[in-house]
């Protein structure tokens, strides 16, 4: 059996993931929709990584052994660069992003391509491992490279590729754990010989630095409601386990380090929420009419799409906007949705101003850095709109905080403060269950396709485009019916 770097990666993260991966294919899941577009978007980073490089590199095929033979063939030639070089030895198997050869040591040296903004300790334990096996393979390996993204790199025309990356020399730090990987190479080759499954606590490394692909069958018996709704640390998780407690309610008061946590295990004892009124009506009552009920949804690529971009920063595409001028008044509701394969923001922007009016009216958000962070990136791209989103900015009231605050907190929303947790229990006659879109992620992707994607039909795109306004809509209308049910307590 050849032990690959990804499996090496798996059990750095959890030896069982490891082990699951290996010995119980039937559980691994084939990826949802959402992460097979970002391999999809690591795999289009990678592309253009490709580019720093010779443009007669040697692309080698994915087949192991044929990927091994290839690669030991164009070593012999004389390859300067190979791209995906594939190595087999010692029951080890890993294919480097780029493999290029320095004239002036005589050495090979291994760049590692990563769609991330900075270098992490896995990157190193990656390198650390393909130099092992390369070193096995009879190879001299000088420089260690990591090749990522530059999140200060600001689009303007083509992608310059020399400043979308950052290369870093990693030398000195793989050396440094050289020893440490190959001890857990060691120890992964021995737990791939157990035959039973491996015991291993639930804790961080179910969802750090990846979510586990097991993660819902090794988490199939945890309650609802259990210890891990709080954000515990790692050694306050592990002495509940070795006290037996699992269930949130028989958490002990210890424990409860803020009124957040202790309200919640109060009203999953009680069986009622904890409701603070008097704090509730004081927030409530900063508000000043008109309400504007603001949502905005967005897209971070990796690869910036417009120009006035950097990676990763978020593309305002949509937004959905209730208003409600007097408390009794009628609702009014306005939407944007950028249908073009242009940037979408300033239009929306122009639109936005045209609506929210300068007469100090609060703008209702749920989680505010998320919109203010929004305005304020946008109000440095179009500065003619910067007095208009930072205004807004100075006008929001977080819904949010009621419930973050702890002066409502249920049971039933599991420790979250999340507008999907909450509404279900105040408003139980709307859900987002009955959506095509249900949360944010498929809303970003949803948009990315609708304007990208050139198999789709009109008809394809307009059941999206229905979809998008469906979903947005709804997250306002919650925040309009929560604040409803909270002026009526």
């Amino acid at each position: 059996m050849l032990i690959t770097k990804s499996d090496y990666l798996r059990f750095i993260q959890c030896p069982k993931f490891a082990w699951l991966f290996i010995n119980r294919p039937d559980l691994v899941l084939p990826p949802d929709k959402n992460e097979q577009l970002k391999i999809e978007e690591g795999y289009q980073v990678e592309t253009l990584a490709y580019k720093l490089f010779d443009s007669k590199d040697k692309i080698i095929t994915e087949d192991k052994l044929q990927g091994s033979l290839e690669t030991e063939k164009y070593i012999k030639e004389g390859a300067k660069i190979i791209h995906q070089a594939t190595f087999i030895v010692d029951e080890l198997y890993c294919r480097s992003d780029i493999l290029k050869f320095n004239n002036e040591t005589n050495k090979f040296d291994i760049y590692e391509i990563k769609a991330t903004t900075e270098v992490d300790k896995q990157h190193i334990k990656d390198l650390a491992f393909q130099k092992i096996v390369l070193e096995k393979q009879g190879l001299s390996i000088g420089e260690t490279y990591v090749v990522h993204v530059n999140n200060q790199y600001i689009r303007n025309g083509e992608i310059d590729i020399n400043q979308y990356f950052s290369i870093e020399n990693k030398t000195i730090e793989v050396i440094e754990k050289l020893e440490e990987v190959k001890n857990e190479i060691s120890k992964l080759k021995e737990v791939l010989t157990f035959k039973e499954e491996l015991n291993v606590e639930i804790l961080s490394q179910c969802k750090n630095p990846e979510t586990c692909n097991f993660i819902d069958y090794c988490q199939k018996d945890i309650p609802d409601d259990s210890i891990y709704n709080f954000q515990f640390r790692e050694n306050k998780l592990m002495n509940l386990i070795d006290e037996g407690i699992i269930h949130a309610k028989d958490i002990p008061d210890s424990y409860l380090t803020n009124d957040l946590k202790k309200y919640y295990v109060e009203s999953l004892n009680t069986g009622k929420p904890h409701i603070e009124k008097d704090k509730i009506k004081e927030e409530l009552s900063k508000l000043k009419y008109p309400l504007y009920f603001l949502d905005y949804e967005t897209l971070n690529p990796a690869i910036p799409m417009f120009n006035g971009y950097k990676p990763y920063q978020r593309v305002v595409f949509q937004y959905s906007l209730h208003i409600q001028q007097t408390p009794y008044s009628e609702l009014e509701h306005f939407e944007f949705l950028g249908k073009e394969n242009t940037d979408p923001s300033i239009d929306l922007v122009k639109t936005l101003k045209e609506i929210i009016k300068d007469d100090n009216g609060s703008v209702i958000v749920w989680n505010k850095s998320f919109e203010m962070g929004c305005n304020r990136e946008m109000a440095e791209r179009y500065p003619n709109y910067n007095n208009f989103l930072l205004n807004v900015n100075e006008r929001v009231f977080d819904l949010m905080d009621i419930f973050h605050d702890a002066y409502y907190v249920d049971g039933r929303f599991h420790g979250s403060w999340s507008i999907k947790k909450v509404l279900p229990i105040l408003v139980p006659e709307l859900s987002y269950k009955e959506l095509n879109i249900k949360e944010g992620m498929t809303a970003s992707n949803s948009w990315r396709e609708m304007i990208l994607e050139e198999r789709f039909t009109q008809e394809d795109r307009d059941k999206i485009h229905k979809d998008l306004t469906t979903y947005c809509h709804l997250d306002t209308l919650a925040m309009v019916k929560i604040l409803n049910y909270l002026n009526n307590i």
